[in-house]
C-alpha cells in the first residue's frame, strides 16, 4: 500500500461511543447512576454549532464577533446519543423545549454539567474551554 493509499476513508478509524455517568442523582432499579451514550462530535459538528452560537456586536471600539452562552450547552446536547434529548415526553417532564435546556436540567449540578462539557470536550477532540474558544472568536 502506498502513503497515498493509507489516508483513504476505508482505512478511517472509527471514533466510538461511549459511556459515561453524568449525574449520580438519576438511578436504575438497583441504585446505580444511569449511565449516558455519548458520541464524539465531528469537525463539521462542532463548527456548525460554533457557527450558530456566533454573532457580531457593535462596540465602542467596533464590531466584535461573540460567541454565545449556549455553545457549551449545545455542544454538549449534540454528543448526547442516550437519553434522547429531542423526546418530547422527556423535555415535557421537565418543562423545557430545547435539548440544551433539557440537559441543563437534568445535570442541574453545575459540577455535573460542567464535568459532563470536560468529557465531551476530550472525547470530541477539543482540548480547548469555552472561554478560550470565545476569546479566539472576538479575535
Amino acid at each position: 500500500m502506498s502513503g497515498f493509499e493509507r489516508f483513504m476513508k476505508s482505512n478511517k478509524q472509527p471514533r466510538l461511543n461511549v459511556f459515561y455517568t453524568a449525574t449520580r442523582s438519576l438511578l436504575d432499579e438497583n441504585g446505580e447512576p444511569l449511565e449516558w451514550e455519548i458520541k464524539p462530535l465531528t469537525t463539521r459538528e462542532a463548527e456548525a454549532i460554533r457557527l450558530d452560537c456566533t454573532s457580531s456586536v457593535r462596540t465602542e471600539h467596533g464590531m466584535q464577533t461573540v460567541l454565545s452562552g449556549d455553545f457549551v450547552p449545545k455542544l454538549c446536547a449534540a454528543a448526547v446519543v442516550y437519553p434522547d434529548l429531542k423526546d418530547a415526553a422527556l423535555q415535557d417532564s421537565y418543562g423545557v423545549y430545547t435539548p440544551q435546556d433539557l440537559l441543563m436540567e437534568i445535570l442541574d449540578s453545575p459540577g455535573d454539567f460542567n464535568a459532563l462539557a470536560g468529557f465531551v470536550r476530550e472525547q470530541s477532540g477539543l482540548d480547548v474551554s469555552a472561554a478560550q474558544l470565545s476569546e479566539e472568536a472576538k479575535n
